[in-house]
């Protein structure tokens, strides 16, 4: 295999910043990162199609904003 190209490099060097960053997140961390993504996964797909959201989808989306606020400190800020 050749020499990686500058772009390649780079997106190596950010690829394993993001895996150091993510081991240094705790369990529940990551479970709350996970859940945030997989609901807002479901919830665009859902609206994709069906242009329309269901209440669970909604209860998804809240329960996962709860858990990345509680596991990192969020606050509320408005505006």
């Amino acid at each position: 295999m050749g020499r990686k190209a500058k772009w390649e490099l780079e997106r190596d060097k950010e690829e394993a910043l993001r895996i150091k960053a993510l081991k240094s997140l705790t369990q529940d961390q990551q479970k709350a990162i996970n859940k945030a993504y997989e609901s807002i996964r479901d919830a665009l797909c859902n609206a994709r199609e069906i242009e329309d959201l269901y209440l669970s989808d909604i209860k998804s989306l809240d329960m996962a904003m709860w858990k990345l606020k509680h596991e990192f400190n969020l606050e509320d800020y408005d505006g």
